[in-house]
C-alpha cells in the first residue's frame, strides 16, 4: 500500500479543491471514491476517512450563509492536519481532530431558532437508550423487511441530539457504524426484494446479508465511551464500507431512492420511540428505579 498512498492524498486533495468553491456534489464523488481506493489498498484508516468526509456533507447545505464558508474553510484545515501525519495517521487522530471541528459548529447545523446548552451527559443518556431500543428490534425482527429502516430511525434520533448536545469520538464512531450498515442494507433489500431472485438464491443473499447484521448487533453490544470499542469498531466500519463499495460495482446506479438527506421514520417506531423516552425521563425525575 504505501507506494500508492499518494493516490489517497490526491483524493483528499481534489475534495479539498471541490469543497473550496463549494462543489459539494463532486465531494460526495470524491467522498465515494476514496472509500473505493481505500477499499482496493485495504486501508482501514482511510476507509474511516472517506466515511467522514461523506457523512458531513449534509452538515453544509444546513448552514446558513454567514457561518457557511467559515465551516467550510475550517474543515479543510482538519483535512490538512490529515495529510500532516499521512504517515503515522490512526483512528483516534482522525476522530480526535473532526471531533474538535464538530464542537465548533455542531450549533449551526441546526435552524437559527435552536440553541442549546452543551450537555454531552444527555446525549449519552439518549444513545444508550436508542441502543437498547434497536437491540430490541433486531432480536424481535418482525418488521416487514421492505418497511425495516429502524436502524436509520435510530440514526436519525443520534444525530439530531448530537447536533443538539454534542457528543464525543467515540459517539462519531457509533454513527458512522449505523449510517454506513443503514447505506449497505438498502443495497440488500434491492437483491432481497427481487421478484427474479430464485429461493435458494435469495436464501443465499439472506445468509450473506445476516453476516453483516450480526455485526451490528455485536457491535452496539459493545458499544461503551473507551478506545477499545473505537479500535473494534474500525474493523466493523471498514467491513461494511467495502461490501457497501463492492455492492455498488454489483448494482451501480439501480439503488433506489430509498434515502433521503433526512430520514423519514416510520410512525409506530417514531411514536414509540417518543413515548419511552417521555416515560422513563418522568420515572427519572419522579426518582423512580
Amino acid at each position: 500500500m504505501e507506494s500508492f498512498k499518494d493516490i489517497l492524498i490526491e483524493d483528499l486533495d481534489v475534495y479539498k479543491n471541490a469543497l473550496e468553491i463549494k462543489d459539494i456534489q463532486f465531494c460526495n464523488i470524491i467522498s465515494n471514491r476514496i472509500t473505493m481506493n481505500a477499499v482496493f489498498l485495504e486501508s482501514k484508516e482511510f476507509a474511516l476517512i472517506g466515511a467522514i468526509l461523506k457523512d458531513t456533507l449534509p452538515n453544509f447545505q444546513k448552514l446558513e450563509e454567514d457561518y457557511e464558508q467559515k465551516a467550510r474553510k475550517e474543515f479543510m484545515k482538519v483535512i490538512d492536519n490529515y495529510l500532516k501525519y499521512i504517515e503515522t495517521i490512526d483512528c483516534f487522530t482522525i476522530l480526535d481532530k473532526y471531533s474538535e471541528y464538530y464542537d465548533i459548529f455542531r450549533q449551526h447545523f441546526n435552524s437559527s431558532i435552536e440553541k442549546y446548552t452543551e450537555n454531552k451527559e444527555y446525549t449519552s443518556y439518549v444513545i444508550k437508550f436508542c441502543l437498547e431500543f434497536l437491540k430490541k428490534e433486531l432480536e424481535e425482527n418482525i418488521l416487514p423487511y421492505s418497511e425495516d429502516i429502524v436502524t436509520s430511525g435510530i440514526l436519525n434520533e443520534i444525530l439530531r441530539t448530537s447536533q443538539n448536545f454534542g457528543c464525543t469520538s467515540h459517539q462519531h464512531m457509533l454513527k458512522l457504524i449505523l449510517s454506513f450498515f443503514s447505506r449497505l442494507n438498502d443495497y440488500f433489500k434491492v437483491v432481497l426484494l427481487s421478484d427474479e431472485l430464485t429461493e435458494s438464491k435469495r436464501l443465499l443473499w439472506r445468509e450473506r446479508f445476516n453476516v453483516f447484521r450480526n455485526k451490528l448487533k455485536r457491535n452496539i453490544s459493545l458499544y461503551e465511551l473507551s478506545d477499545t470499542y473505537i479500535e473494534k469498531s474500525l474493523e466493523d466500519l471498514y467491513c461494511f464500507i467495502k461490501e457497501w463499495r463492492l455492492m455498488f460495482i454489483r448494482l451501480m446506479n439501480l439503488l433506489p431512492s430509498i434515502r433521503q438527506q433526512q430520514v423519514k421514520i416510520p410512525s409506530r417506531i417514531e411514536n414509540e420511540l417518543k413515548k419511552m423516552v417521555s416515560e422513563t425521563i418522568s420515572k427519572e425525575l419522579k426518582g423512580e428505579e
